[in-house]
């Protein structure tokens, strides 16, 4: 098999990665079935459980006859309906969770097993398409029997065992990394495609996938609430009343409101202050003005308004006289 040529494209949030054989062309598609190392084309995936599914290499002369033999059973008729052409031996794929994939099996030189991931950085959904994995015989030793393990880690990396070779995957997204499928066949890994989908991946995107603000609010913008309002009413007539309340910002994000003291039944505006709080936040706020110097005791409302709330008390101020 001849070795592929990588084209990566990365940006914030979002990794892709495919692979193309820059010399592969109809004629090489139509040479490679005759060099005895025959890869079947690929069906449609079929589980045999939840988790897991199983390909079959091509029917042996023996095979063939028991199935057509007198003793053969329906249900081995059954099996070859669920299982997919791959190579020379039979195949095992499953996904014990959303970050590991095993396949197990035998391989040759020139046999391929690569990674697909779906992730979550910062908020923003990104894929990989078979960045992670290798040929055999070129990127490790063959022929080969036992499991190939993928799963996600820190740091890619290719690491061969006794009967087990473990496939690094590294964490691409801030939020979450899923396996989300492999690459089994020769055509699937020439043309970016996938042999074998993890049947859960949307689930476990769904798990990962953060919530719509990031933060859990219920909310995008900024909301200020006036609360606990207190003065120093009763004041004699010239004398500086002062005003004192909580604000706090109950909504998803932070802001800057203007806070206005506003006095008397005519709702005179006579101070303003800015305040700046991030989401969930709340400060003390501490105003007030001179009253007049009136004659006769007056009664009047005065409140602190944000764009949002307000909260408002009756005050006292004695007269001169």
């Amino acid at each position: 098999m001849q070795r592929r040529t990588f084209i990566g494209v990365s940006s914030a949030g979002l990794g892709l990665a495919g692979c193309l054989n820059a010399e592969f062309d109809d004629s090489d598609a139509e040479a490679e079935p005759e060099s005895g190392n025959e890869t079947g084309e690929t069906t449609d995936e079929s589980f045999s459980d939840a988790n897991s599914l199983t390909s079959n290499g091509s029917k042996s002369e023996g095979d063939s006859n028991a199935n057509e033999s007198e003793g053969g059973s329906d249900d081995a008729a059954e099996d070859d309906d669920t299982d997919t052409e791959s190579g020379n031996s039979e195949q095992t794929v499953s996904f014990p969770s959303c970050t590991r994939a095993e396949l197990t099996g035998t391989f040759e030189a020139g046999d391929v097993a690569f990674a697909s991931t779906g992730f979550y950085d910062d908020g923003l959904y990104g894929n990989t398409m078979l960045e992670d994995g290798f040929v055999f015989g070129e990127d490790v030793d063959a022929p080969f029997s036992g499991t190939v393990v993928f799963e996600i880690g820190s740091d890619a990396a290719v690491r061969e065992g006794d009967g087990e070779i473990t496939v690094e995957i590294p964490a691409y997204g801030s939020d979450g990394t899923v396996i989300s499928g492999l690459a089994t066949e020769e055509m699937d890994y020439r043309t970016g495609g996938t042999t074998h989908g993890n049947p859960n991946a949307q689930e476990c995107l769904s798990e990962i996938e953060p919530d719509e603000t990031g933060d859990g609010s219920d909310g995008g913008t900024a909301t200020f609430s006036v609360t606990a309002l207190e003065t120093t009413t009763p004041v004699d007539a010239g004398d500086f009343l002062e005003v004192s309340a909580t604000v706090e910002n109950t909504g998803g994000a932070a802001g800057t409101q203007d806070l206005a003291l506003i006095v008397g039944h005519s709702a005179e505006r006579v101070e303003e202050h800015s305040v700046t709080l991030e989401a969930g936040e709340q400060t003390g706020l501490t105003t007030g003005y001179r009253t007049p110097p009136v004659d006769a005791d007056q009664e009047f409302p005065i409140r602190i308004e944000s764009d949002d709330d307000a909260a408002e008390r009756t005050v006292l101020v004695y007269g001169t006289n």
